[in-house]
């Protein structure tokens, strides 16, 4: 720096002024260093800068030569130092990036966990008040379905009544009308009578003029208007205001039907009395038939009552000997006791004996409700995940009705119709398809293939009805539901963890210990013959009578006496069926009108209940013969119910049991024996812990 500036001090800048100089100008003369040249003064001419002005314009070039010399240097050395120090200010810079990125990440993760506890807390209040309004909803739910429970049970209540005043009012129509005929009946003889004795008279008279003179002819009429005279005073007068009445009446009923005509117009007078005619004579019979069906179930003669069994019935749970019915010659109440005595293994008295042993370690409970007896072995309700729609699965189409195949290690018996006889370790069995009797009320009906086999039938019906059932490749039917609409309403079904696919025919109840009869006889049986007074809808609503340990197939319930023994049961002993045939009269199927009334109400509150109709014979006949006409009787029944009082057929289920299960113990021929039995499987075959 210093060399350079004394360069241009020295030797450029007197250069430039002696080039520069003007001509007039002094000459030049040799300047001496700087450090020398500030005590030279400078010759001066007129109108020129003086040499000291030049001078100190020179000095304040250098200077600003100098100055910027400076800035350059300046600028050159910052520029340095920043090439210099910019590595080193990206590194700050990275770093302060590093730094400032890792102080935001602690910053975030410092209010993220005092976040934390904040939403820990919303989250505890918020699943707290989830669970407040879900147990208000629940409650809610509770109240309302209570609500609507009595409000049913109040319709029922009253539509039962009205039921029974409309039945009464009845009576009393059919019983009046009775009396009217027989009234004019009896009028009409009187006069015929009337009629007959005046002809007589009139042919007397005509045979006594000839012999008689005239005045014992005057004698005679006289005599004769006397006597006709008092005929008419004695002759009652009711006929006439009976005549009166009929008359009113029919002007009445004619007026009436005049007015329920469309548009005014009346129809024919004639007309409408012949159609009352043939409605009162349809009523009149409909009525004579229940009458006379009531008369002969109140005379039927009855056996003799056992006192000792009856005592035994009113309390058994006090014994552990086998229950009979409290009649002489009574079997069994028990099916799964009549299963063990009619085995050949041992004796009857070994079998009863052993029977009581293990009925001593029983402990017996009876359940509350449906829900209280779906429990496991150590008296826990049981749960079941959620149901799934039966139509969940895509399957795909079959042309046609598949071939379910045969059980293995099963002898293949008799076949008839859509009916096969299977026996199975000494038992025998009768097994039938439903698809039919299902399909009677018409529809198209078609199946698809699932998975593992199985098959999925559908029945479609008019109104929007599907019926879809699920079977395996032995046809045991796994699932049912009935579709109204988008609603589904389950039948049957039985979760994964109950059901054993392996075991066709398997009998369950082998791995309970022997029943233990807990109520008594009169409220686990009802014969309609003789309790046709009871209450059968509360019957039929009364929940099993020992815990129900799973969830049974449909086949399971119908092939096991011990499970089926877990409900009550209602004997249809007022159904008489001819020798060897399986029809139902009209005047029988009046009998079954209390029992289809009480589970149409059952259905009306609860469309997805299912009862099992048992048919059974007499010991007359041979056992498969039996077997198959107790079964084609029990189908009678379905069929008689569902045609006549509309119950649906899938509610219904048909098995028949030939002469296995008999209520009177006797080789012969006995009406008690030839009976068709209704029970309500549901808490058998579905659950029903997930509905209340």
């Amino acid at each position: 720096m210093g060399t350079r500036t004394k360069l241009l001090a020295t030797v450029t800048l007197p250069i430039a002024s002696m080039i520069w100089q003007p001509a007039d100008a002094a000459a030049y003369r040799a300047m001496h260093p700087v450090e020398v040249a500030q005590d030279v003064i400078l010759a001066q001419s007129n109108g020129d800068p003086s040499e000291e002005e030049l001078r100190k314009q020179r000095r304040k070039q250098r200077e600003e030569g100098r100055q910027q010399e400076q800035r350059g240097d300046q600028q050159e050395r910052s520029k340095k130092r920043e090439q210099a120090e910019e590595p080193k200010r990206s590194d700050e810079k990275r770093q302060s990036d590093s730094q400032r990125q890792q102080r935001e990440e602690r910053s975030k993760k410092r209010e993220q966990q005092a976040e934390e506890p904040k939403r820990s807390d919303e989250k505890r209040q918020s699943d707290s008040q989830r669970q407040q309004r879900e147990e208000r909803s629940k409650k809610r739910e509770q109240q309302a379905e209570e609500q609507k429970r009595s409000d049913e049970k109040r319709q029922s209540d009253s539509q039962r009544q009205q039921r029974e005043v409309r039945n009464k009012k009845r009576e009393q129509q059919a019983e009046e009308q009775k009396k009217n005929d027989d009234k004019r009946q009896s009028d009409s003889q009187r006069q015929e009578r009337d009629k007959k004795r005046e002809q007589q008279a009139e042919e007397q008279k005509q045979g006594d003029d000839k012999r008689k003179s005239d005045s014992q002819k005057a004698r005679d009429q006289k005599r004769e208007q006397e006597q006709r005279a008092g005929d008419k005073d004695q002759r009652p007068s009711d006929s006439k205001q009976t005549d009166r009445k009929d008359s009113d009446r029919k002007d009445s009923d004619r007026n009436q039907a005049g007015r329920d005509q469309p548009d005014g117009k009346q129809t024919d007078g004639k007309q409408t009395d012949r159609e009352r005619a043939r409605e009162e004579r349809r009523q009149k019979a409909g009525a004579d038939r229940e009458r006379r069906a009531g008369e002969e179930n109140r005379e039927r003669p009855r056996r003799e009552r056992d006192a000792e069994r009856e005592r035994i019935a009113r309390d058994p749970s006090k014994t552990t000997e086998t229950i009979d019915l409290p009649v002489v010659g009574g079997a069994a109440v028990l099916d799964s006791d009549k299963d063990a005595d009619n085995r050949r293994d041992r004796s009857r008295e070994e079998t009863r004996k052993k029977r009581e042993e293990e009925r001593r370690k029983a402990n017996v409970r009876v359940p509350r409700s449906d829900a209280d007896a779906q429990v496991d072995r150590d008296g826990n309700r049981r749960r079941y995940d959620r149901h799934e729609s039966i139509d969940r699965e895509r399957g795909e189409r079959r042309d046609r009705r598949p071939d379910y195949r045969d059980p293995d290690n099963v002898r293949i018996g008799r076949r008839e119709d859509n009916r096969v006889i299977y026996n199975i370790d000494n038992r025998t069995f009768v097994r039938h398809y439903d698809s039919d009797r299902l399909s009677r009320r018409g529809g198209d009906t078609y199946y698809e293939t699932l998975r593992d086999g199985r098959v999925r039938e559908t029945i479609e019906r008019p109104g929007g009805v599907r019926v879809v059932t699920i079977r395996n490749d032995y046809g045991t039917v796994i699932q049912r539901s009935r579709f109204v609409g988008d609603r589904e309403y389950v039948l049957y079904y039985v979760p994964e963890v109950d059901y054993v696919d392996d075991r066709p025919f398997y009998d369950p109840g082998l791995d309970l210990p022997p029943m233990r009869l807990s109520v008594p006889v009169d409220e686990y049986i009802i014969d309609t013959s003789s309790d046709y007074d009871r209450d059968y809808r509360e019957f039929l609503e009364l929940p099993p009578v020992e815990p129900v340990e799973r969830v049974y197939t449909l086949d399971e319930v119908k092939y096991s006496a011990r499970i089926r023994d877990k409900v009550r049961r209602i004997d249809l002993d007022t159904i008489t069926f001819a020798t060897g045939s399986a029809e139902i009269s009209m005047e029988q199927a009046s009998t079954l009108r209390q029992v289809a009334d009480a589970i149409n109400e059952l259905l009306d509150k609860d469309p997805s209940e299912t009862f099992l109709i048992e048919g059974h014979t007499d010991a007359v006949g041979s056992d498969d013969s039996n077997l198959i006409l107790s079964d084609e009787r029990a189908e009678s029944v379905a069929n008689l119910l569902t045609d006549v009082y509309d119950i649906p057929p899938e509610n219904l289920s048909t098995q028949g049991y030939g002469e296995r299960y008999l209520k009177v113990s006797t080789d012969g021929a006995e009406q008690l024996n030839r009976r068709v039995t209704i029970r309500r499987v549901t808490p058998l075959v579905k659950p029903v812990a997930s509905a209340e």
